[in-house]
């Protein structure tokens, strides 16, 4: 008899500062080595923040202290690879805490293709993973940004949708240490765009598939420390 696998919780977090979330991450991979906590994807909407990630060059940053204070704009580090990127409203982040070993190349591909898929099905296709410039792209257009943390076969961190961010904060930065990217939106393609939180189930169900699970979905963050 085949065992059904265990459902992949997935939760979707609305908008939430981007530092704690971040901090909690580690808690809960810490958790999940203990035996105390299962896998889970966390949605989530961001404030205005730019994240610096390990390989952050500080001339990417383009805006003075002034302006990203009148934008209300935060800077703070990030635990993963990559260089500086914008989260802001609009954007749908995925966090999976999952289990990936040393597949860090496929779950970087399984990432990317379910932003695919979640694309095509809003209306927007054409696109494609470029793991020089990881991300999601059609041509110079970037529409996605990628980004982990693995450490003991765990990941943290994970990939960031633009679905309705405002264009202009884009000019506070180089995303991702790549001059020739022009971030681009799925609602400068669509006609209407859908609430962000029925883009983040979608990308649960999808990315739930493509481990192999079925989905248990959530509004409500379990509390583990």
């Amino acid at each position: 008899m085949v065992s059904t696998p265990d459902p992949l919780q997935a939760v979707w977090l609305g908008r939430r500062a981007f530092a704690p979330l971040s901090e909690r991450q580690l808690v809960w991979r810490e958790a999940m080595l203990r035996g105390e906590a299962d896998e889970v994807v966390w949605l989530v909407e961001h404030p205005p923040t730019i994240t610096k990630g390990r390989r952050a060059d500080g001339g990417d940053l383009l805006w003075t202290a002034d302006q990203l204070a009148r934008r209300g704009v935060s800077v703070v580090e990030a635990p993963r690879g990559g260089e500086l990127t914008l989260h802001a409203p609009g954007q749908l982040v995925a966090y999976p805490l999952v289990r990936i070993g040393r597949q860090v190349r496929e779950y970087v591909v399984q990432l990317a293709d379910t932003a695919i898929e979640v694309f095509a099905d809003l209306g927007v296709p054409d696109l494609r993973y470029d793991s020089a410039h990881p991300g999601v792209w059609r041509g110079h257009a970037k529409f996605a940004s990628l980004g982990i943390h693995v450490s003991r076969g765990i990941a943290v961190h994970g990939i960031a949708l633009n679905i309705a961010v405002d264009p202009s904060l884009f000019g506070a930065l180089v995303s991702c240490g790549t001059p020739h990217a022009k971030m681009r939106s799925a609602s400068q393609e669509l006609d209407v765009t859908p609430p962000l939180a029925d883009v983040a189930r979608a990308f649960a169900v999808a990315f739930a598939r493509r481990r192999g699970r079925p989905l248990a979905w959530s509004e409500e963050l379990p509390n583990r420390s």
